[in-house]
């Protein structure tokens, strides 16, 4: 842009002071031709993106659940419009430090999304932005306009959550939050989780002790404290159980 300003004071300036000598002007037709060449520059770079390039910078950050029921964490979502192709994610900020009982402020991404799960512990946003920026420092002089930034051709979220996190729509949490409430679904809940936990539970002391038999020394080695697997295994088994119930539970 100061390229074509310094162009038009060339041009103007040759006509204006110099209308009526012949070598100026020639000067100003020369300036005419760089300044139609510089317009045909401006145009090709709004046109084509002459003299930028995209550049892809990914921001990833630790993430808290939406909120948390029965002890299962979930990440919830808004859908957009009627094909469910947008969504609006709501999540918690990580805080390193948090005071007891405060959240982080709730946040939400509206770009193009997509949610894997993983065994990792924690559950992390990458945040992937790909916008033009100037091929080198010569393009950032010719077309750079002052107080513009360019633009983002693509942002895109993606969420990776632990497999023990649910992610539900926001009716779906709606209806888990109305129906885990509800004394006779607890009562029943209740007593599946003890029958479902007890029967896990025996069924992987029974293959160890198996393998122990048979001379397995890690089967053995587990088994030498045989209060704290059970207690390792029911907790386990109690945490895939209120999983899979609430997930139950938000579908009806």
């Amino acid at each position: 842009m100061m390229l074509i300003l310094l162009l038009i004071v060339l041009f103007g300036g040759s006509f204006f002071f110099f209308a009526n000598l012949h070598p100026h002007r020639t000067g100003a037709i020369t300036s005419a031709l760089f300044f139609g060449l510089s317009i045909l520059l401006l145009v090709l770079n709004m046109g084509t993106h002459l003299g930028l390039t995209k550049t892809t910078n990914n921001n990833r950050q630790t993430i808290r659940p939406t909120s948390t029921s029965q002890g299962v964490q979930l990440l919830v979502y808004q859908p957009l419009g009627t094909t469910n192709n947008e969504r609006v994610y709501v999540y918690n900020g990580d805080q390193k430090s948090p005071l007891p009982g405060k959240r982080g402020l709730a946040k939400t991404t509206r770009v193009a999304s997509s949610v894997t799960t993983t065994n990792a512990k924690h559950a992390t946003l990458t945040l992937t932005t790909t916008k033009y920026t100037y091929q080198n420092q010569l393009a950032k002089v010719l077309f750079a306009i002052p107080g513009t930034k360019l633009a983002t051709t693509q942002q895109v979220a993606h969420f990776t959550v632990p497999k023990s996190w649910l992610v539900l729509s926001s009716k779906q949490a709606t209806r888990l939050k109305q129906a885990a409430a509800n004394p006779t679904n607890q009562a029943t809940l209740k007593t599946q989780a003890t029958a479902y936990v007890t029967a896990h539970v025996q069924s992987d002391l029974k293959a160890l002790a198996a393998k122990a038999q048979a001379g397995d020394q890690a089967a053995q080695a587990q088994l030498a404290n045989q209060t704290q697997l059970t207690q390792s295994l029911a907790a386990k088994y109690q945490r895939a159980f209120t999983r899979q119930a609430l997930l139950k539970l938000s579908s009806h």
